[in-house]
């Protein structure tokens, strides 16, 4: 090996040269160190760093769908302590999206933060205070009080996936101007010339005018989405899915396949693009939405229509109707956004639930076996018999969101899907609590602190099919929507767990397993294996529950068809014995089953017929429960009281009469004793 220099450079193996564009000092630094290593012994050491090229590449592509995009938004200003978002996509033309909320705004240095520093966010940091992104005295709430959805500081960024051309109209209150900043994304490409290659990565452009405002009080941001991308337009119009639905009916019925349908509601299919300078809209199937049929609605009630309209799809056309089948692209995405944003229930949040709603409450334990049913008293809500904290109403004035006019609400309700098949005929609430005392792992590896509370909701079905299975809201948020595999439960509780939606509620940790995207986790973090077998020991006590009152129900019902059976037999028996006795002033005597020959004898003597169950094992089944035992005494009390009826008892030994009813109980219940 040789070593060399060039250009006075410093001299690196093979007379590589380390003066080269691009070369940090840092890296030229611990290169010297890793080649001083090779005669001092001593280990070279540094920091790992992230190449700016990376964060661009994250920026542009982590985001999957358009809703991720208005998620984003959403999260930005909720945590910039907004108590109103208006969203107005323009449907069904969607040529371009305004985002507009009333929170606290940025000045010029916060903009120019924001720009600079993609993945640089203020929140959480003690720079968050300086700017006034966060709480004086904790990072990790926002001025209000709130805690802190957003941490990294590239949400805003979501938006290349609807357009690469934004704008950002911004002010803060006592500011006397306003801030007008016109974006344009790049995107990144990855054969970009070399040259090009080497210099750092420049994600956009940007231009920021200041603008008089006469509106001093007035604070908040606005964000319109100029140009939104062909691609975008056509999966909020839901293109594809029409044009594959006019495709079949272009065949013949036979040939035609039913999966491929029309959306039940929808925003309508355009027959064709409109014209940018014409209001006017050509349709080829109008829009059919859930309120259509409501005078003048108002914007909950719009939201209200929503979920009757997926909910009145049971019956008519899917036991577990699905959002994707019953709603077009745009409707599916305000289902999607408000079970994400935290916003609050469409009718309460489940801690509230009282004795006086449909759902039995039950505690969940941090022990094996079964949960513990809750007793509330009177109008005792479950948050207070179960000292559980988590709500949905946001600090600082609350939080809602409006979609084209439609106020959006968490789309899970809590009532009881009648069903004919279930013993128990009313749903079941469980609810927990865990915060996991972690004092004796090594900080290095135990994430921080974890505390969370849960509900597991049990219905005869649960509607739509999408709100089966877990759902993780961290400070109130949710990007990873429904996991109908409740991370990953390898049990064979199919049934059951289809039957089954449930909410994590995070207030302390987990944050660190989310992935960049914030709609998946990373399953290897400690936070996300905790709650994960917490979840897992709390599906198994829901099952022994849900199995221990299913069966004692049945169990119940059993023992009143039994006596309803007995008394059946008894009746037909009295009968049969009066017509063959044919003596209208006697009686049927009683048949009774004593516990000796001893009480038999006793009996006996009093008129009774006696039979000593000592005697008769076919009374005893080999193995079975003690309604067993019951239904084949009350056969034998009938055969016998038919039997004497026609005096075949008249004359006979006692010891023959066990004999007899043995041998004709034999013939009923073979237990293999012959």
């Amino acid at each position: 090996m040789t070593t060399g220099s060039n250009s006075g450079g410093r001299p690196y193996a093979d007379g590589q040269n380390s003066d080269r564009p691009g070369v940090l000092e840092a890296e030229k630094r611990f290169t010297e160190d890793m080649i001083k290593s090779r005669t001092t012994g001593e280990p070279a050491e540094t920091v790992l760093k992230t190449d700016d090229r990376v964060l661009a590449r994250i920026t542009d592509g982590i985001y999957r769908q358009p809703s991720s995009a208005l998620r984003e938004l959403i999260s930005n200003a909720y945590d910039a302590d907004a108590t109103e978002v208006f969203i107005e996509t323009d449907s069904p033309r969607y040529s371009q999206i305004e985002v507009r909320d009333n929170g606290i705004g940025m000045d010029e240095e916060a903009l120019s933060r924001l720009i600079h520093h993609i993945g640089g966010s203020t929140k959480r940091t003690s720079l968050g205070k300086d700017m006034g992104t966060t709480a004086a005295d904790n990072a990790g709430l926002s001025p209000a009080g709130r805690k802190l959805i957003g941490k990294i500081g590239i949400g805003l960024f979501s938006v290349s996936q609807l357009t690469s051309h934004f704008q950002i109209i911004t002010k803060r209150k006592g500011a006397d101007h306003r801030l007008f900043a016109d974006v344009i994304l790049r995107t990144y490409l990855e054969d970009e010339e070399e040259a090009a290659a080497d210099r750092p990565f420049e994600t956009g452009t940007v231009r920021v005018v200041s603008v008089p405002a006469e509106d001093i009080k007035a604070h908040g941001t606005q964000i319109i989405l100029r140009q939104i991308h062909p691609r975008a337009r056509n999966i909020l119009r839901s293109r594809e899915r029409w044009e594959s639905y006019y495709e079949q009916l272009e065949l013949p019925e036979k040939d035609r396949d039913p999966a491929v349908t029309a959306p039940v509601f929808h925003s309508g299919n355009l027959a064709q693009e409109p014209d940018p300078d014409d209001k006017q809209l050509v349709f080829q199937d109008g829009p059919a939405m859930p309120w259509k049929d409501i005078a003048k609605p108002t914007p909950l009630q719009k939201f209200e229509a929503l979920r009757t309209a997926l909910a009145g799809q049971v019956g008519s056309a899917s036991d577990r109707p699905e959002v994707a089948r019953t709603f077009d692209n745009y409707l599916a995405l305000l289902w999607t956004l408000s079970l994400s944003a935290p916003v609050p229930y469409l009718d309460g949040h489940p801690f509230d639930l009282t004795s006086l709603d449909d759902p039995v409450a039950f505690m969940i334990t941090n022990a094996r076996g079964q949960a513990q049913k809750l007793d509330l008293e009177g109008g005792q809500k479950i948050r207070e018999a179960a000292g559980l904290t988590a709500h949905d109403t946001a600090a600082g004035g609350g939080f809602k969101v409006f979609v084209d006019a439609i106020e959006l609400r968490r789309p899970i309700t809590f009532e009881w899907w009648p069903s004919e098949r279930q013993a128990v005929q009313h749903p079941m609430m469980f609810v927990g609590k865990y915060t996991p005392d972690l004092s004796k792992v090594p900080a290095s590896i135990r994430g921080g602190e974890l505390s969370f509370e849960a509900y597991l909701f049990w219905n005869s079905k649960i509607v739509p099919k999408e709100n089966n299975g877990v759902l993780v809201r961290i400070n109130g948020a949710s990007g990873a929507l429904f996991d109908d595999t409740f991370m990953k439960y390898q049990v064979s509780e199919q049934t059951r767990l289809r039957q089954i939606t449930a909410e994590i509620f995070v207030s302390k940790g987990l944050d660190a397993a989310l992935n960049i995207d914030r709609e998946s986790f990373n399953f290897a973090h400690p936070h996300y294996a905790l709650v994960s077998k917490w979840l897992h020991r709390a599906l198994r006590q829901v099952a022994n529950t849900q199995k221990a009152v299913s069966g004692a129900i049945r169990e119940a019902e059993a023992e009143v068809r039994q006596e309803e059976t007995g008394a059946r037999l008894g009746q037909y028996a009295s009968d049969a014995w009066r017509a063959a006795r044919r003596e209208s002033t006697e009686r049927p005597p009683p048949v009774e089953m004593a516990s000796n020959a001893a009480a038999a004898a006793e009996r006996r003597q009093q008129g009774v017929i006696a039979f000593d169950r000592s005697k008769l094992s076919a009374v005893k089944p080999v193995a079975g429960k003690a309604r067993d035992v019951t239904e084949r005494e009350q056969k034998l009390k009938a055969i016998a009281t038919i039997l004497d009826g026609f005096g075949i008892f008249d004359n006979m030994a006692y010891e023959d009469q066990h004999r007899l009813m043995n041998a004709i109980l034999a013939v009923f219940f073979d237990d293999g004793k012959r």
